[in-house]
């Protein structure tokens, strides 16, 4: 037997909202300290007993699943800035190191300076800190009404201090 291409798998059913999927458990099982605990502590499941993700949406995990399945191997299914902070979240939560990597990679060119502020503190991303609130700082508009709810108090404070440093 082949040490890394003679693959044992079951299929897992998860419950989502009010929606069942049925995949493959192994790419959980490797890539997720998370699931193999998960996985490990359900017995087997099946569309009379699936295991239930709750705190997500369907439309997040059939994102989530789409970089884990690719249908194309050239390019991704997740394609905004939306999609990849989802796929981000989840990535984060469960322990996909790999998928939370390439969230990442991918994310940072669709991401606004002030979307890098935002996901930056929340999913744990030092690097992306910096140039952003630089990018804000220096823009000549002021933050918008939107953007400062998304960013918080703090941070409006934070970045109205740095601006007026910068000028």
């Amino acid at each position: 037997k082949h040490k890394s291409f003679y693959i044992h798998d079951d299929m897992v059913v998860f419950l989502v909202e009010d929606t069942l999927f049925r995949v493959h458990s192994f790419f959980f099982k490797r890539d997720s300290e998370y699931f193999r605990t998960l996985l490990s502590q359900h017995g087997p499941s099946s569309e009379t007993y699936p295991i239930k993700l709750d705190g997500i949406s369907v439309a997040d995990f059939e994102t989530f699943l789409g970089v884990l399945y690719p249908t194309d191997f050239s390019k991704c299914t997740a394609t905004t800035a939306d999609e990849w902070t989802s796929v981000l979240a989840l990535a984060t939560k469960w322990s996909f190191t790999t998928i939370r990597s390439l969230a990442i990679r991918e994310l940072f060119p669709l991401a606004s300076p002030v979307d890098k502020i935002v996901v930056g503190h929340q999913y744990d991303i030092p690097e992306w800190l910096q140039d952003a609130y630089i990018a804000v700082c220096e823009r000549p508009e002021a933050l918008t009404k939107k953007e400062g709810e998304r960013l918080g108090l703090d941070e409006v404070i934070k970045i109205s201090q740095l601006r007026q440093d910068v000028r």
